[in-house]
């Protein structure tokens, strides 16, 4: 019995089209369109790089990055601005009648979209 290995016709993602034995219009593949697919699980992948790899890995996305004029990423998580508008005598009153009613500063202060110093300061201005 005759055993006949046939080589993958799709590139993996470290793969350059010259290493190809098969000319990528062959496979229906224009270089105008050939594009790389990170693996489906992008961190496990990640680990297995040597340091060296993930050095030049991290360079060349910064590089990518500034080329494409794209700002840094921030990550960090961001609380909603609140206005500081002084309060309308009304919204004062209405602060007031909800502090004596019993609802915590806090509270108020999600539902009248205010600081939490400026339901303190309504509270000191009586």
């Amino acid at each position: 019995m005759v055993t006949v290995r046939t080589r993958s016709m799709t590139p993996d993602l470290f793969s350059q089209a010259s290493q190809l034995n098969v000319p990528l219009s062959r496979i229906g593949v224009t270089t105008s369109f050939l594009r790389h697919v990170l693996p489906h699980d992008l961190p496990k992948a990640i680990k297995q790089l040597e340091n060296r790899e993930l050095e030049e890995l991290l360079s060349a996305v910064l590089a990518e990055q500034r080329r494409r004029r794209l700002p840094p990423v921030d990550r960090s998580p961001r609380k909603p601005q609140i206005e500081a508008l002084p309060l309308t005598p009304g919204k004062l009153n209405a602060v007031r009648a909800s502090l004596a009613a019993g609802i915590t500063p806090s509270r108020i202060a999600r539902q009248f979209g205010l600081s939490l110093s400026q339901v303190r300061k309504a509270l000191a201005s009586r």
